[in-house]
C-alpha cells in the first residue's frame, strides 16, 4: 500500500509507498516496482560523480502502488487511492518509499500493478525526449535510435499517436514489433547504415543509443531540427556545423504528463509492454538479464553459459512483498493442508492465520 506523508519542506508535499504485494500464484500484484538500466549504473559507481549514492542505498526510480494514509497538506489524493509514479531516484525496491505528491498519477484502470510499474519513467522519458525538447509536431518526420528498447517503443507510439512519420533503427528481428506499435519504417542496423538509405531528411532524431550512431546523425537532419539524446551529451559544435539543436535531456518527473499518458493507457492509445516479473528476492537474476541485454554493461556477467537467450521487449517487474503477504501465504497453505470443512473455508482461513499471527 502507499503512505502519504508530509514533508519536512514547506512546499513539498512527499508521499511514502507501502508495498503490499499479491502471494506468487495470484497474476495481479497489489504494488510493485521495476527495473531500469540507471540502478545498475548507480550500483556500478561508473558515474559516482554525476550519479553518487549515499549508503545504505535502496534501488528503485519507479512503481505502482496502493495510498495507505494522506498527510494534511495532501489535498489530491485519498487513502485507497492506486497510483503509480517515480520516486525521487531511489527507495521503489522497499515495503514503503516516500515520493513527492507532484509525480504520481492515478494507476489507469485497464492495467495491472505489474504493468502500470513498468510505465513511468521509460514513458515519461520518451513524452519528454519527443516534445518538451525534440519539439516535434504532426506531420513531422522524427528518427528513434534504438526504438524496440522500453524508452523507444514509448516513442514510437507517442509519436505515431501525434501523427508523426516514425522511422526507427533496430534489429531486423524487431521490424514486425515496431510496426505494430506505429513505425512506419524499420532500418535493420546491422545490414545498412540509416544515413545511406534514408531518401529524405527528418525533423527530430530521438537517440537512445549514442556513440557513433548520435554523430551520423546530423547529416539526415533538415535545417532547424532537433537531435536529443537521451543517453550522451550532444556536441554543440556538430549541431551548429549542421544549423541544428542538440540537447542530452534527463528526465523531469511530472505528475500532469504521467497523467496525460495514463489517459493514452486507458483509451488502449499506447500500450505497456512487461517482458518479465520476478519476485523481489530474486532481484539480482532480474539485473543479470539486464545485463545480458547490455552486453558488458557495469562489469555484470549474464547468467548462464552457452547460446545468448532472446531478447524479450519490455520491461522488467519486481513485486516487491511485506509480512502481511508472508503470513497470507503460510495461512493458505496450512489451510489447504489441513483441508476445509464445508461451509467453513473462511473461518478455516481466518483460522490458520490467526494461529500464524500469534507465533
Amino acid at each position: 500500500m502507499l503512505r502519504l506523508k508530509e514533508s519536512s519542506h514547506e512546499s513539498c508535499q512527499i508521499i511514502g509507498i507501502r508495498w503490499a504485494v499479491s502471494v506468487s500464484r495470484c497474476t495481479d500484484a497489489d504494488n510493485c516496482t521495476a527495473v531500469n538500466h540507471l540502478d545498475l549504473v548507480e550500483a556500478s559507481g561508473s558515474l559516482k560523480q554525476i550519479l553518487p549514492i549515499d549508503l545504505p542505498w535502496i534501488p528503485g526510480h519507479e512503481f505502482s502502488g496502493v495510498v495507505e494514509q494522506i498527510g494534511s497538506d495532501v489535498a489530491a489524493w485519498a487513502e485507497g487511492d492506486a497510483v503509480f509514479g517515480t520516486t525521487t531516484g531511489v527507495g521503489a525496491y522497499a515495503e514503503y518509499v516516500a515520493v513527492k505528491a507532484a509525480a504520481i498519477a492515478r494507476k489507469p484502470s485497464n492495467l495491472s500493478f505489474e504493468e502500470a510499474a513498468s510505465v513511468p519513467v521509460a514513458s515519461q522519458t520518451a513524452w519528454q525526449g519527443i516534445f518538451t525538447h525534440g519539439h516535434l509536431e504532426k506531420g513531422q518526420t522524427i528518427l528513434i535510435h534504438g526504438g524496440a528498447g522500453a524508452v523507444g517503443a514509448y516513442a514510437v507510439q507517442l509519436a505515431s499517436h501525434a501523427g508523426a512519420t516514425v522511422i526507427a533503427t533496430a534489429s531486423g528481428d524487431d521490424e514486425a514489433y515496431l510496426k505494430s506499435i506505429g513505425a512506419s519504417r524499420v532500418i535493420n542496423y546491422r545490414e545498412a547504415q540509416f544515413e545511406k538509405v534514408l531518401r529524405e531528411k527528418v525533423d527530430v532524431v530521438f537517440d537512445l543509443v549514442g556513440g557513433d550512431s548520435q554523430k551520423r546523425s546530423f547529416p539526415v537532419l533538415k535545417e532547424g531540427g532537433h537531435l536529443v539524446s537521451a543517453v550522451q551529451p550532444v556536441s554543440q559544435e556538430e549541431a551548429a556545423k549542421h544549423r541544428v539543436t542538440g540537447a542530452m535531456m534527463r528526465l523531469a518527473p511530472s505528475g500532469d504528463v504521467l497523467g496525460s499518458i495514463a489517459r493514452l493507457l486507458e483509451e488502449r492509445t499506447i500500450r505497456p509492454d512487461v517482458a518479465t516479473v520476478y519476485a523481489l528476492e530474486d532481484a539480482a537474476q532480474a539485473w543479470k538479464d539486464i545485463a545480458r541485454n547490455l552486453s558488458g554493461v557495469h562489469g555484470i556477467s549474464p547468467s548462464g553459459q552457452g547460446a545468448a537467450k532472446p531478447r524479450s521487449h519490455g520491461k522488467i517487474v519486481l513485486r516487491v512483498a511485506s509480512g502481511e503477504d508472508e503470513i497470507r501465504t503460510r495461512a493458505y497453505e496450512l489451510y489447504l493442508a489441513r483441508g476445509a470443512q464445508p461451509g467453513r473455508e473462511l473461518e478455516d482461513w481466518l483460522q490458520a492465520e490467526r494461529e500464524l499471527t500469534a507465533e
